[in-house]
């Protein structure tokens, strides 16, 4: 057997196993195993199993995710999506899908201090459904809302995802971080015009659910409120693009200032840092295991050659970068519906990369495309993650009404994502 189709029958054992329920983290383990067991008999794959599991993490620039999930555990610990809605509702409250539209500004400004969708549409849907059904709301209006803008967790950085791309790919964190903050505050304002203009279809429920117009006063004061919001996402952000600190040191100093935001609360919920602490090290453990499991089966596949000849062929297709882009939307879309978005970034990248170098197309824009598309992912069935966290959140919420809701953003999703395609500045126009 040639290594090639050695390849193909590596890239389907993986296909069979997760549709059995095995984890991707072992998945990619074993079947790594298997493919250097076939390609480089034993004594290859023992001193390169020996090895990879410690060589592949052991990179003390991987300290920046469980330093990004703590900073966004202890935001959530400090009150900040509290601060970041009450802001936003101050604002727009008293237009039409006022409370929905705040919602996703929330989503937005909590965003920038929490680099997870999951933990985004968790913490601000405890805050703003219940007062949205309370209001009159629809539940498809109220839940929907804010299960696909929880999912700009992952897409406004700090974001979770674009580091975990960043690390299979290469490509710098800096930049990445950089090129989706257009894409994700025009994502949240996308989602708020939407909104408008679905609520206003109906004037009874404007009617019933418009707040009073809040005084300049109220506005400034709320928004005073939301302080640490803005100084976390300046410290964080600014001093990585202005060059005084890494994305590692930033992520440290974001922790930091975290912790002493969560502390200075007085109404801090008890056990709460602690919680975060644990979290942030069972999700770190998660990551790594997929990380270990992606640099086995990396090594395997690529001793293959199928990634170079796949990358080959397709350069012989004579495909345009837009035609390439548009195509691989479906196979991604698809994935999205069974497959967590990092693990779909490990396992598709050693295959996806290569052709995507190879067709000249931006490293920064490819990865904000897939997490446009890993936001879709975030929020259809049977997985849709977000939509889970959002009816655990909120007691009496039905699954479907939430997957109603969410329906109207998807297209939102796809037009932003044909326009990164066809126009590509709106990523790549601030990248230095």
């Amino acid at each position: 057997m040639s290594p090639i189709e050695i390849g193909y029958l590596m890239i389907g054992a993986v296909i069979v196993l997760l549709l059995g329920g095995i984890p991707v983290a072992l998945t990619l383990m074993a079947v790594g195993a298997a493919g250097l067991f076939a390609i480089r008999g034993v004594r290859g794959t023992v001193f390169l199993i020996e090895s990879l599991p410690y060589t592949s993490v052991a990179n003390l620039a991987l300290i920046v995710i469980p330093l990004f999930l703590l900073m966004g555990h202890l935001a959530f610990s400090a009150g900040l999506s509290e601060k970041a809605y009450r802001s936003a509702k101050s604002w727009v409250g008293h237009i039409a899908g006022g409370l929905p539209i705040a919602t996703v500004f929330a989503c937005a400004g909590f965003s920038t201090v929490c680099g997870s969708s999951v933990a985004t549409a968790a913490t601000i849907s405890k805050v703003t459904v219940p007062e949205m059904l309370r209001m009159g709301y629809p539940q498809r209006l109220a839940a929907g809302p804010v299960a696909i803008a929880g999912a700009l967790g992952i897409l406004i950085p700090p974001s979770g995802i674009l580091i975990i791309y960043s690390i299979a790919t290469n490509v710098s964190i800096a930049d990445l971080f950089i090129g989706a903050l257009i894409p994700g505050f025009l994502t949240a304002l996308v989602y708020a015009v939407g909104l408008y203009f679905m609520v206003r279809r109906d004037p009874e429920l404007v009617r019933r659910t418009r707040l009073p117009k809040a005084s300049w006063k109220e506005r400034a004061s709320a928004t005073l409120a939301a302080w640490e919001v803005v100084v976390l996402f300046i410290v964080v952000i600014g001093s990585i693009y202005s060059g005084l600190a890494t994305a590692t040191e930033a992520a440290g100093i974001g922790a930091c200032l975290a912790l002493v935001f969560a502390l200075l609360r007085k109404d801090r919920q008890k056990g709460a840092i602690w919680n975060g602490l644990l979290e942030t090290g069972s999700s770190s453990a998660s990551i790594f295991m997929l990380m270990i499991g992606s640099a086995v089966f990396s090594v395997a596949l690529g001793t293959t050659q199928l990634p170079a000849l796949l990358a080959s062929t397709v350069a012989g297709m004579n495909l345009s970068p837009v035609t390439l882009l548009l195509l691989l939307i479906v196979p991604y879309m698809v994935l999205g519906c069974f497959i967590d978005g990092i693990s779909m970034i490990f396992i598709t990248m050693p295959v996806v990369f290569p052709i995507i170098e190879q067709a000249g197309i931006h490293p920064v824009l490819f990865g904000i495309i897939v997490t446009k598309l890993i936001e879709i992912g975030a929020v259809t069935p049977p997985v849709g993650i977000n939509a889970f966290v959002v009816q655990g959140s909120v007691p009496g919420l039905k699954l479907g009404e939430i997957y109603r809701g969410v329906v109207p953003f998807i297209f939102m999703e796809l037009l932003l994502i044909v326009l990164m395609i066809f126009f590509p500045s709106i990523v790549t126009v601030v990248l230095r």
